[in-house]
């Protein structure tokens, strides 16, 4: 199963170096918690909710990056997660997201996200 989707909402510090994400689209909703390790590279962990008790785990497989843009007033940040696990009719899923996301001043946040999942369909 492959897709693309376009998520909105708002980061808030939670503390020095972390920052939690809320994030949704039609009926989806995500929640990450982003842990900095300097100023620029985080690790990313938080569930991904299509409702009706399905949904996914997900966390970070290397370093994300949230930088200065060219902009000057926008950050600009890019992750890549891996499915830890499945709930629902996504249960025995793996897979990949990756994230490509621009957070504004205010904590406004748009990520713009490619899917890449598959989904174990074996009777049992």
């Amino acid at each position: 199963m492959t897709f693309t989707r376009r998520l909105r909402g708002r980061m808030t510090v939670v503390r020095p170096g972390v920052l939690d994400a809320e994030l949704s689209t039609r009926g989806t909703r995500v929640a990450t918690r982003l842990v900095f390790s300097d100023e620029i590279m985080f690790e990313e962990s938080g569930t991904i909710d299509f409702g009706r008790g399905d949904g996914l785990h997900v966390r970070s497989l290397e370093n994300g990056r949230l930088e200065r843009s060219a902009d000057g007033r926008l950050r600009h940040g890019t992750s890549v997660l891996g499915v830890v696990a499945g709930m629902g009719r996504y249960a025995g899923a793996s897979g990949r997201i990756t994230s490509n996301f621009v957070l504004w001043p205010d904590g406004e946040v748009t990520d713009e996200q490619v899917v890449v999942l598959f989904i174990d369909r074996e009777e049992k």
